[in-house]
């Protein structure tokens, strides 16, 4: 439950960000963009009357809606302003946003939850939704709204949701994303088990270190040469990142984890978006961004309650060498469905 608990918040993003190519496109940026964050704002303040667990499985799916909708709309907007000789630096510095939030997320998490309720730090969210409308109002008229001219697809036509250009390679992604869920969904309890919670928290500001000084490197690396060069080393890196965190005994076992994991999954993540942007012409970004984050929420939300069966049979870190080895099949399938064609 607990692994349902957690996931079912990718879910609703993966919900979002399906129907957000459309809606982009209709639409525009900057509008998609404000509404999903007030409505991120409200569905936030409605934990505080999720008092049943169904009750709060509906409120995390519907903020996960909310969640997609905001994540589909600045990526395209991303995707759209960056010079496409550039597009993998610029995607990078963008993603290091995400990826930074989803460091620094976690870690004030752990540590808020030592010392204050759970009411509070729902209400320090509430915040930051405040403080993400108020940037958000801020900035410019963004395009991306098509032309009245355009001609009009029905809306049960699958493509007017996903691009099919970007399905094989996001479906590597999914498989990526399956280990990356369990990691974010069960490494406090697994920390706590072996009364390491402290590390667990510096789990997530040295991967944040760590991907600020990479990022920005790989991303050259992918306008030169390829993703190639960059994602089959990243997934080894990954899986090695997970083999150490299932025999961790020691903070610095974790830190070390956390160092690999910043290297592997962390730019995978940033190139794998360049990457499906790459497979479309630029009307379809709108699209691209929402079929491959689709896949990756999948992935993000199943992983934790279809993993989470392994550990009442073999614990923690049966669950996160079952993991590492998650993501070394995603290497051969990853060459299989996209790697082999660049």
């Amino acid at each position: 439950m607990a692994g349902l608990v957690t996931g079912v918040m990718a879910i609703g993003a993966l919900a979002g960000r399906f129907v957000m190519g459309r809606i982009i496109g209709s639409s525009g940026f900057k509008r998609v963009l404000l509404t999903g964050i007030v409505l991120y704002i409200v569905t936030t303040g409605l934990y505080f009357a999720a008092h049943t667990l169904p009750l709060l499985l509906l409120v995390r799916f519907v903020n996960g809606v909310t969640v997609g909708c905001i994540g589909t709309a600045t990526g395209t907007i991303v995707a759209y302003v960056v010079p496409q000789a550039q597009r993998g630096l610029g995607i990078s510095y963008f993603s290091m946003s995400t990826a930074l939030a989803l460091a620094f997320g976690p870690f004030m998490g752990i540590v808020l939850l030592e010392r204050v309720s759970y009411e509070t730090i729902f209400l320090f969210c509430l915040l930051l939704g405040g403080g993400s409308l108020f940037v958000a109002l801020a900035l410019p008229a963004t395009g991306g709204k098509q032309k009245s001219g355009s001609r009009t697809v029905p809306l049960y036509v699958l493509k007017k949701y996903i691009d099919y250009r970007v399905v094989p390679f996001s479906l590597a992604t999914l498989v990526v994303a399956l280990s990356w869920g369990n990691l974010q969904a069960f490494i406090s309890f697994y920390a706590r088990e072996m009364d390491l919670s402290t590390a667990a928290s510096l789990f997530f500001v040295v991967y944040a270190a760590v991907l600020l000084i990479t990022r920005p490197i790989t991303g050259r690396i992918l306008d030169q040469r390829g993703e190639n060069v960059i994602i089959y080393p990243a997934l080894v890196l990954m899986a090695g990142g997970l083999a150490v965190l299932a025999q961790a005994g020691s903070s610095w076992s974790i830190l070390f984890s956390a160092v690999l994991m910043a290297c592997g999954f962390g730019n995978f993540q940033s190139t794998a978006q360049a990457v499906a942007i790459s497979l479309v012409p630029p009307r379809r970004f709108g699209q691209a961004t929402s079929t491959f984050y689709v896949f990756f929420d999948l992935g993000v939300g199943l992983g934790p309650y279809l993993f989470g069966f392994i550990v009442p049979l073999a614990g923690y870190s049966g669950l996160y060498l079952a993991s590492a080895v998650t993501t070394l099949a995603a290497i051969p399938l990853y060459a299989l469905l996209h790697g082999r064609k660049r």
